[in-house]
């Protein structure tokens, strides 16, 4: 004897069959989720376990080019969409290292101080980009060498040319590969920017950053 409770229940289970059949136990399943792309890795190029100090003393590489910009770069008139220092009430700093068939070539002393000091300088031959504005800023790799009076170009760095180039960021410890325009690489606090010419170094320089910076 069919009772009003096995009625219900049957009616139930037959329902349940029908909507799975027609697709209806999909209409709920929610959409997959958009995942953000993680950068690209660095392959087999790893960071030195030990970490080179960065106290703004220390010259890193062999000099490769003259202390100071260009004739072609700042010399006291607004360059790059860089202007001169007002007052540096925000002051981080980003470092650049050029590798050449992976020997450092050093980045000249007195970038950006010529004419006045631009809001991107270097003091000395450490590689650190000194950034120091009235208010926070975003500047890029290619402002810098615009400042500095070189070229930046995936075929030539600063003069150098007829070799391959390749990038690397370094964030935290954090070791990418970058894939973009060289120009456009961000200088944000405390992140290196390695410019490998010619032979791919197996390791990029890890750096300490000192308390001072």
């Amino acid at each position: 004897m069919l009772t009003r409770s096995n009625f219900l229940t049957t009616f139930v289970a037959a329902s349940a069959i029908v909507l799975a059949g027609c697709g209806g136990g999909n209409a709920s399943s929610p959409a997959p989720s958009a995942s953000v792309p993680a950068p690209p890795p660095a392959g087999d190029v790893t960071l030195a376990s030990v970490s080179t100090p960065l106290d703004g003393s220390t010259n890193l590489g062999t000099a490769q080019w003259a202390a100071g910009s260009t004739s072609t770069g700042g010399n006291g008139l607004s360059t790059g969409g860089v202007n001169c220092l007002t007052n540096e009430s925000y002051h981080i700093h980003a470092h650049l290292t050029i590798l050449r068939d992976g020997a450092a070539l050093m980045i000249p002393a007195q970038i950006g101080l010529q004419g006045c000091a631009y809001e991107l300088h270097t003091h000395d031959g450490s590689g650190i980009i000194h950034i120091e504005t009235n208010t926070s800023k975003q500047f890029t790799l290619g402002q810098f060498f615009a400042v500095w009076g070189q070229p930046l170009s995936d075929t030539n760095v600063a003069g150098i040319t007829g070799q391959p180039i390749s990038v690397y960021l370094t964030d935290d410890k954090t070791l990418t590969k970058y894939t973009g325009q060289l120009s456009d690489i961000p200088l944000t606090a405390h992140r290196d920017v390695t410019i490998v010419i010619g032979t791919v170094a197996k390791q990029i320089a890890s750096y300490a950053w000192g308390a001072t910076l």
